[in-house]
């Protein structure tokens, strides 16, 4: 049985331009259909599971009927006062807010619930790697392209960079941004779920991206099993199709996490005999000599383009122009 948000609006307009929105949204793991009345829901759900209602002042009494968690689009404040105390399962968002706000209090809603009994929505979620012992060598701006391209692909993709610094990231950091210390702290603490997980996911064009941690110190709050752990509870969750890890430097740490991986790009720069290269075949040997050869044919060695694509990288109309891009589509087409 299919399990829906149903979106009841007597603006059938809104109701449907916002269910529209919410399908799309890589974060909510359901799909939402819009309905103009409750009656009208009660008509046409019988072959669908509703988790949850997002529901206008018209069609509230119903919805919270149900027992079901109820979220209240409202532009009165008096009316969420009048609600507000009956059941856990209900909150309030003022309905002319925008969209990604509207995303953003339904996660934090879902996170104090337990009664979504989600289940998972992707099968056989891939890991795509992007590491190299390689320093300033377009890492972070090669996870980002090879991203972008999973997404314009029309593939529900999610970045994780593991990064010590914010690098191209920085231009994404606000003042009250998330990122991988949250989620590890979470995660520790034993509170990390879908909907805290996707609290602390920025948004830029159609990518999802978890920044690199505040401080270089929070890279090691988990230990190296317990990161190994964190990694394969992301997996079972499979919230999305692909999943592509900027392994920053803790590529040589976590070989666990890179045997994860259906493919590893590793940027490269300099002449093949140089110094460069060297650090390469370096670490093909240190992963040879820890017992995971079988990554060292997962390692995809790239080129990094000789212009700079930092400052089009998130912008894919630009990004896509790149002769670099075309070079990444071909290499993961081949993956």
């Amino acid at each position: 049985m299919r399990r829906i948000i149903a979106v009841i609006d007597t603006d059938i307009r809104f109701a449907l331009k916002l269910s529209d929105f919410l399908s799309k949204e890589d974060r909510i793991p359901f799909k939402a259909v819009a309905y103009s009345s409750f009656h009208m829901y009660k008509s046409e759900t019988s072959l669908m599971d509703v988790v949850a209602f997002i529901t206008d002042i018209d069609n509230v009494d119903e919805c919270i009927d149900t027992g079901l968690p109820v979220i209240l689009l409202s532009d009165d404040a008096m009316v969420e006062s009048k609600y507000s105390n009956l059941t856990k399962l209900f909150c309030s968002i003022f309905k002319f807010c925008g969209v990604h706000t509207i995303v953003d209090e339904l996660l934090g809603f879902f996170s104090r619930n337990d009664s979504f009994g989600l289940t998972t929505v992707h099968n056989n979620t891939k890991v795509y790697g992007v590491y190299s012992p390689i320093n300033r060598c377009g890492r972070s701006s090669l996870s980002v392209a090879i991203h972008s391209y999973f997404c314009s692909a029309n593939t529900s993709s999610l970045l994780i960079s593991f990064d010590e610094y914010d690098s191209v990231f920085s231009v994404l950091r606000k003042e009250n941004s998330k990122d991988l210390s949250d989620i590890f702290y979470e995660y520790k603490t034993g509170d990390l779920d879908f909907a805290k997980l996707g609290e602390c996911i920025s948004r830029v064009e159609d990518l999802n991206i978890i920044l690199p941690a505040r401080y270089n110190e929070d890279l090691f709050y988990l230990s190296d099993n317990e990161l190994t752990k964190f990694m394969n509870d992301i997996l079972s969750a499979n919230l999305f199709e692909t999943i592509v890890l900027d392994f920053g430097s803790i590529g040589r740490r976590s070989m666990q996490m890179l045997d994860m991986c259906e493919q590893i790009f590793c940027p490269v720069i300099g002449e093949k005999d140089g110094v460069e290269r060297k650090k390469v075949a370096d670490f093909k040997a240190l992963l040879g000599r820890n017992g995971y050869s079988e990554v060292i044919h997962k390692l995809c060695e790239i080129k990094s383009p000789g212009e700079s694509i930092s400052d089009d990288i998130f912008n894919f109309n630009r990004l896509k122009r790149h002769e670099f891009f075309s070079q990444i589509s071909s290499l993961v087409d081949g993956a």
